[in-house]
């Protein structure tokens, strides 16, 4: 993740997908660390759930592309943490995100979800994690 370099440069808007997860937290929590709040948008399928993060947080139900569209608008770069439904649905659900943040520009698509792919965060061995970079 980068953040501004040079004076008057647009820095990178960030989004993490299940910001009320465990997982989705753990990396919001740490972008807010590196980036600050205002480079870090969370999505999450119940937003209103979401609490004291201290970031915007966006509808971001996997099953809704046209909402993900909507909440994808303006983002640089995106966290996909997958979600906990049945392999068979995650396949659609992970091509409803990654083709809304197509559709919006946010960037080209590398997927990894092997276990221990992703350092320990916050407990979570990383299983369950795709990103999108721009």
């Amino acid at each position: 993740m980068q953040s501004p370099t040079k004076e008057g440069a647009r820095a990178m808007t960030y989004a993490i997908t299940a910001v009320s997860g465990q997982l989705g937290r753990e990396i919001a929590l740490k972008s807010i660390d590196k980036l600050g709040v205002k480079d870090v948008v969370g999505l999450a399928r119940t937003p209103h759930h979401v609490k004291d993060l201290g970031i915007k947080v966006r509808p971001g139900d996997y099953d809704k592309p046209e909402e993900l569209r909507a909440s994808l608008q303006g983002i640089d770069a995106l966290v996909l943490v997958s979600g906990m439904a049945a392999p068979e649905d995650r396949i659609q659900q992970h091509r409803n995100v990654i083709e809304s943040a197509k559709a919006e520009q946010t960037g080209a698509v590398s997927e990894d979800r092997r276990k221990g792919s992703w350092p320990r965060v916050g407990g979570h061995d990383g299983s369950r994690s795709v990103i999108v970079h721009h």
